[in-house]
């Protein structure tokens, strides 16, 4: 991967994407599963649906956060409550590289639902919240969880948006959550901070080379590449 330096969208820009239709086809699949979501777009208690997974790769990943010589993670984003969005909604433009949304924060609640085969049960009303480090791409082997295709995609299960939460120090299996069906909402991080110690805070964030000014961040940018 070849890092590119996108311009920063705005907030307002991220809550476009929030408007995804399906088709009769997946809706179809969706009566057998275990899902709890509902509707087109799928929703929960008035609020829009997500896929989970889980995954540890120790990569500091797409956001950069993590040293500037070499791909190790900072602890925080090992260990922390941080995770990879699907392509589409982690930059609107394709970006594989400091996204718009890196540095956001997403509140997860799950709806005790999950998809048959791909996950377990997990109680209903569980929230936590994410910052998004780390890039879902649309590619193998995240076809089924993050192929969604721009502002109205859908992925095989039928969801809009998809999160792999970063597993590092068993952080969410010791949850007890097995690829939770979620709401989602964008939400404050130096208030998820202050509720979940685990959610970094936007001064956590600063340290990412992504989330460096943009002077400072072409420095690096050239001493690494």
């Amino acid at each position: 991967m070849t890092p590119s330096i996108p311009s920063r969208k705005s907030f307002a820009s991220l809550q476009s994407l929030a408007v995804w239709p399906i088709s009769k086809e997946k809706r179809a699949l969706l009566t057998e599963a275990n899902q709890k979501c509902t509707g087109n777009p799928l929703m929960y208690n008035g609020k829009l649906c997500a896929s989970t997974t889980k995954y540890a790769d120790g990569n500091k990943g797409a956001c950069g956060c993590g040293p500037a010589d070499n791909n190790d993670q900072f602890e925080w984003n090992h260990s922390g409550f941080v995770a990879a969005a699907n392509q589409a909604l982690f930059d609107a433009g394709e970006a594989s590289w400091c996204g718009e949304s890196c540095g956001k924060c997403v509140k997860l609640t799950t709806t005790g639902g999950f998809v048959d085969g791909q996950g377990q049960a997990t109680a209903d009303g569980q929230s936590r919240i994410f910052m998004i480090t780390n890039l879902c791409p649309n590619e193998a082997p995240n076809l089924s969880w993050c192929s969604q295709q721009g502002s109205v995609g859908v992925n095989q299960y039928g969801y809009g948006a998809h999160f792999d939460l970063e597993n590092g120090a068993n952080q969410i299996s010791g949850m007890g959550w097995d690829n939770p069906e979620v709401t989602w909402e964008w939400t404050d991080c130096d208030g998820g901070h202050l509720e979940y110690s685990s959610t970094p805070n936007d001064d956590m964030y600063k340290t990412c080379q992504c989330g460096q000014t943009e002077n400072e961040y072409k420095t690096m940018h050239i001493s690494l590449y």
